[in-house]
């Protein structure tokens, strides 16, 4: 059974900012315009974030057999139990351009669509139960919530997507930004300027996160991980990176005999310890709470038609979205929140091309 309404949970108990759902609804209908600034008619209409595809791969997604007791809940209640799964590799930045823009690395991202789950759905993806799990090469987002993800956006769409005055307050007084919304503001610099100095060459090779709090269960919260199975490898680029040189290592690397492996890992935590669930700028500190392998993600190879123009539009059909998930696994806090009317507005906007298309 599908609910689209967030189920019951301990966790977001506390009272909402009241501006919070006028905040979302601007931003969602703030989306819409952007991608009708970014994508002018005859163009397709492509999604509001990460819009540039490494490639989309077929892959499983297996619970493992020894996972403990405590820890077979929702998706990962059957040990051995093994699931079909796409999965889409991408960048996170708003518009396809260069993957190595302006010489700075950028947000990367492994979005897995796991088939056929059991149990309630909160949204149903298609018609089908699905769950995803959208993830990015970092353990933190740079926005914390709602309010500031709204500045963002206003501040991309008035500066044909330059961000670059989203940090004026840093340098001059702005009216309207208070002192706790500076101090995020800061937060969010370093960590945009930490992820520019990390280099990703090869996205199979990378460690990934879902970077904010989700259920795990009626009583406690996860946030989860996906780690190549030997460790992440050092990242070296080639000496002149093409345009679309993350798409070329991804299918240099599967046209190969090898299968990819990634272990998926969870933290879990439960009512009295910090949870941060309205920030998504935190992280929980991996030696206090370890991550906890619980499934296996293996990508066969070869696959050899990532680039085929049938295998990109199937690519290019998928719809992703935290909401697409098990009940047990609700997404929590003020971004995910947002995320909902977010994706489902971006998925709206694609379907009928855009405004007046």
């Amino acid at each position: 059974m599908a609910n689209s309404d967030a189920a019951d949970n301990p966790f977001e108990d506390i009272p909402r900012p009241p501006e919070e759902a006028g905040q979302i609804d601007e931003i969602a209908d703030l989306t819409a315009q952007l991608q009708d600034m970014r994508y002018p008619a005859p163009a397709r209409v492509l999604r509001g974030v990460h819009p540039k595809s490494h490639g989309c791969v077929r892959a499983s997604f297996e619970v493992r057999r020894d996972i403990a007791e405590d820890l077979q809940v929702g998706l990962f209640a059957k040990p051995g139990k093994r699931y079909r799964a796409w999965i889409r590799f991408s960048n996170a930045a708003v518009r396809v351009e260069h993957d190595l823009k302006d010489g700075k690395h950028g947000s990367r991202g492994m979005a897995v669509k796991v088939l056929d789950v059991k149990g309630e759905v909160l949204l149903e993806d298609g018609g089908e139960r699905n769950q995803d799990f959208l993830m990015i090469n970092q353990p933190a987002f740079a926005f914390a919530n709602a309010e500031d993800y709204l500045r963002l956006t206003k501040t991309i769409r008035e500066n044909n997507d330059d961000a670059t005055r989203f940090f004026a307050p840093l340098q001059v007084e702005v009216p309207g930004v208070s002192d706790e919304q500076k101090a995020r503001i800061l937060r969010t610099f370093k960590l945009v300027q930490q992820l520019q100095s990390v280099p990703v060459a090869n996205p199979l090779e990378v460690r990934y996160f879902g970077a904010a709090p989700f259920l795990f269960g009626a009583n406690r919260v996860m946030r989860f991980s996906a780690e190549p199975c030997d460790g992440e490898k050092p990242q070296v680029l080639p000496e002149t990176p093409s345009e679309d040189y993350l798409r070329e290592a991804l299918i240099k690397t599967l046209q190969q005999k090898q299968d990819i492996c990634f272990d998926f890992k969870v933290q879990v935590r439960g009512k009295g310890e910090e949870l941060d669930i309205e920030d998504a700028s935190t992280v929980w500190d991996e030696t206090e709470t370890p991550y906890v392998d619980v499934a296996k993600i293996t990508i066969p190879a070869p696959q050899k038609n990532i680039d085929g123009s049938k295998q990109v539009e199937r690519c290019e059909a998928l719809v992703f979205t935290p909401w697409h998930s098990l009940a047990d696994h609700q997404p929590l806090g003020s971004i995910n929140r947002l995320r909902k009317a977010v994706y489902l507005a971006s998925e709206a906007h694609r379907a009928v091309g855009g405004k007046d298309r």
